[in-house]
């Protein structure tokens, strides 16, 4: 009843040969029995986990004879269990347990449709019995985050936490633009595979990851967002930008920012000099923006965070000492002894004679090549008179322009986003300034570094009239804003279409990153 790997149909009461579970052990009370069968195909286990939204099981594929997980929801806080194993709600939470079962749903297709993602947990089936529903997961041979971490000393590289956090950070960005905020990220629910990658992992619907909700609040101290603390608060994109962060500090330290309520009194961040001489300081950056407490002050998306993580090379030279250097002896045991020389001489004379064996053979490879010493020295010099560059103005012109230019070739310079900063005179995306200036010269391969507008830090609110929400939250996004959605009935507007925004009116002022609350249509009450 745990990993199925001898599963005989009616047995129990025997140990697992392979993983020793005991199936001697009974169900929790109230949860689905051994060997129930759903949709006369999976086979139902032991209770892997649970929360106010619902139990996770063990399970079994007869189709494939392969374990998968499946998670049922069944929030007890509004909900019972009837004898013949089916979900109800209680009295007077119909209309409650109807709305999250269908956010449950709702949540289950959207992750479905990221199959294609290798970084999000795959859904593999859909299931309506019982009263209720069920989401039947893939099963992936990982570690948590944080067993990663320990396994690996107690803290990540730089250069290993960014190839893992890379594809992360892409995938919740499209996760968030379909209006799928995960609110439960964390060092247990980003997982490591075998291939040493990333896997997201434990959706679960926004009402049981903030508070405010009839259900059994979950919350991950550390990762949680202050405003989800907050029955008024909007969540959102900007709350997973705050998990992610934490977890990235927590990979590079081995340890997670205080919980969010404690750090209104302090913000600090508390990180030792040693690793922060190991973490180039636009990461550093990156992270502490994300992690700032007021919503308004906080990278508000993670295109944001994606551009302020790219503002340096990604990768920093690490110099790490290998086992082979490690079992290189001391230059003086290998110096002769007893003789009357002096050791200094030996070792001149060494290098000499190394250095007589290194010229026979690149002779030799010349030779081979049709080429001599003298033409090597002509290729060296010539690539020494590369004629300098001009840096020209770029100034209040297009990033994206000028990044295509330089691509080209017709400039032979390296073009770096040195950083990014809100600028009420030049358009968003247009460059502020540069080093070196327009007119200066550099030599061929240098990097020319330039700051880069966001825009103005108040945005105006769009229209949206006729826009569903799918092409809308676009526009939001394009803005500067975090877009939320929240279903209300309407029998006037069209079902996926937006109704108006929940707090705000068309023109009103906000700073940028702001989350907004979209009311959508979700068709007639009836």
């Amino acid at each position: 009843m745990n990993c199925f790997s001898s599963y005989r149909p009616g047995e129990d009461g025997s140990k697992c040969p392979v993983c020793g579970w005991d199936n001697s052990k009974t169900q929790p009370p109230g949860l689905l029995k051994y060997q129930t069968e759903l949709a006369s195909r999976y086979v139902v286990g032991r209770a892997r986990s649970a929360n106010g939204e619902g139990v996770t099981y063990c399970a079994l594929d007869r189709s494939t004879q392969k374990p998968v997980e499946i998670r049922e929801f069944y929030p007890r806080a509004i909900a019972r269990r009837e004898e013949d194993g089916s979900i109800a709600p209680l009295r007077d939470h119909s209309r409650t347990y109807q709305q999250y079962m269908e956010d449950f749903l709702e949540l289950s297709k959207s992750v479905s449709r990221l199959r294609e993602l290798t970084v999000v947990e795959s859904v593999l089936d859909i299931l309506q019995e019982n009263g209720t529903v069920y989401t039947v997961y893939s099963i992936s041979d990982s570690v948590s985050l944080r067993r990663y971490v320990e396994d690996s000393g107690g803290r990540l590289t730089w250069n290993e936490t960014s190839r893992l956090f890379t594809p992360v950070i892409t995938a919740l960005s499209l996760i968030n633009s379909l209006g799928v905020s995960h609110l439960a990220v964390s060092p247990e629910t980003l997982r490591v595979n075998r291939d040493g990658n990333m896997l997201i992992t434990n959706f679960g619907i926004n009402a049981v990851h903030r508070a405010g909700a009839l259900l059994d609040l979950e919350l991950y101290p550390g990762c949680a967002a202050i405003e989800q603390y907050s029955a008024k608060a909007a969540c959102g994109e900007v709350s997973d930008v705050y998990a992610l962060g934490a977890c990235m500090l927590f990979a590079l330290t081995g340890r997670l920012p205080a919980e969010a309520s404690q750090r209104l009194r302090d913000q600090r961040l508390m990180i030792s000099k040693d690793i922060l001489k190991t973490v180039p300081p636009f990461a550093v950056t990156a992270i502490a923006n994300s992690l700032q407490i007021k919503q308004a002050q906080r990278t508000g998306s993670f295109e944001s965070l994606r551009a302020e993580l790219s503002s340096a090379p990604a990768l920093v030279d690490e110099v790490e000492e290998t086992d082979a250097i490690r079992r290189l002896p001391p230059i003086s045991r290998d110096l002769p002894r007893h003789r009357r020389l002096p050791p200094v001489v030996w070792l001149i004379g060494s290098c000499a004679i190394s250095l007589v064996v290194l010229v026979v053979a690149a002779s030799s490879w010349l030779g081979g090549q049709g080429m001599s010493f003298n033409d090597l020295g002509q290729i060296f010099e010539s690539s020494q008179l590369e004629e300098p560059v001009e840096v020209p103005s770029m100034m209040g012109q297009s990033l994206e322009h000028w990044e295509k230019r330089v691509q080209s070739g017709e400039f032979k310079f390296k073009l770096t986003v040195e950083k990014k900063e809100f600028n009420d005179v030049i358009d968003e995306g247009c460059i502020i300034s540069q080093s070196p200036e327009g007119g200066e010269t550099v030599q061929p391969g240098d990097v020319v570094n330039v700051t880069v507008s966001r825009g103005t830090a108040i945005r105006t609110l769009p229209d949206f009239q006729g826009s569903s929400f799918a092409d809308f939250q676009a526009v939001l996004t394009q803005n500067g804003f975090a877009p939320l959605k929240e279903e209300q009935f309407s029998s006037e507007v069209e079902i996926g279409f937006v109704i108006g925004y929940k707090d705000h009116e068309v023109g009103d002022s906000l700073e940028y990153g702001s989350t907004v609350t979209v009311l959508v249509s979700a068709g007639p009450e009836e």
